[in-house]
């Protein structure tokens, strides 16, 4: 284990909402730190990499469009080339194609060895508030996108009416009501807001059983009650498969669960297609309601209840 890992955002968004901007900002935010760029573009010919500023100590392409499946290997490659560096990094800044999905990736810092070296701050996605909603209703990816993120910047909020911009963010909000989101112009926020531990508060009182779907673009998003206590293994092995063989559906969940050998409510989320448990330290005025929340498309209530009943300890 490393004294100090190095800190990494990922920078997802579709083409032309505005990446690049925002990672020129932040390598201005960060000036002074050793700071690394990954670029990852759509095609054979670098062009981003031409726009980013020289506020870095160094960059590396991947010019294949999508980091995951063919690509997940190389990304290793160029992480192992990190940690070998005579002056390891601060941080590493990695703007995603307009294409990639930005689960896959994250769920990369998720993998044990990796996450030895690399601590995964944050995922920020943009969106472009001129073309958004044609945008979601054409391109897939969008949506995964979105799901995936922690942050949400809403950008080019300059060019639409203010009343749209503030729809824009509840519709936004539909598809990821984890995530923090935000009105800019030309990429810009208080950068800070990265950098701060999430409060898990925001998560303490979800409700449950209520289905929210979002018009136009198919997303729904599950909230079951799960008040009984789970066997872990059988848990953690239907809902791994459950994910695996249904990816297409369930871009996102997240939520509180109890475990048989414990009182202690655990944080479950799933980032990509790997699921991840985390125990936290709660008083008890602020213990978390026992809900886990589905995120996907065409996912229907009855089917998840009916996987999660399988695992129960009671079952």
């Amino acid at each position: 284990m490393v004294s100090q890992k190095i800190s990494v955002h990922i920078l997802t968004g579709f083409l032309g909402s505005g990446k690049t901007t925002l990672l020129n900002q932040l390598l201005t935010f960060h000036q002074g730190k050793i700071n690394y760029v990954i670029e990852n573009e759509f095609g054979s010919t670098s062009i981003d990499s031409d726009l980013v500023k020289k506020n870095y100590n160094q960059l590396f392409e991947l010019n294949n469009g999508c980091i995951c499946c063919s690509l997940d290997q190389e990304l290793i490659e160029v992480l192992e080339q990190l940690i070998l560096m005579e002056n390891l990094p601060d941080q590493l800044f990695i703007e995603a194609s307009g294409v990639a999905d930005a689960g896959m990736i994250a769920a990369i810092f998720k993998r044990e060895g990796v996450m030895q070296y690399f601590d995964l701050k944050a995922v920020i996605a943009m969106v472009d508030a001129e073309s958004f909603e044609d945008r979601l209703l054409e391109i897939p990816e969008i949506s995964r996108q979105l799901v995936a993120a922690d942050h949400i910047l809403i950008n080019k909020i300059d060019q639409v009416k203010p009343a749209y911009g503030a729809d824009l963010k509840i519709q936004v909000s539909q598809i990821n009501p984890f995530a923090n989101i935000y009105l800019c112009e030309f990429g810009y926020i208080d950068y800070q807001v990265f950098e701060k531990k999430e409060k898990i508060s925001r998560f303490t009182s979800l409700s449950s059983n209520k289905d929210i779907t979002s018009l136009g673009h198919g997303m729904k998003s599950i909230a079951v009650s799960v008040p009984e206590p789970f066997d872990k293994e059988k848990f953690y092995a239907a809902l791994s498969v459950t994910m695996f063989l249904h990816y297409h559906q369930i871009y996102r969940i997240k939520g509180f669960v109890k475990f048989e050998d414990s009182d202690e409510p655990v944080l479950i989320q799933s980032t990509g297609n790997k699921l991840t448990f985390s125990k936290l330290n709660f008083s008890i005025t602020e213990s978390p309601n026992l809900v886990l929340v589905f995120i996907g498309k065409n996912i229907e209530r009855h089917s998840l209840e009916k996987i999660l009943n399988r695992t129960l300890l009671i079952a």
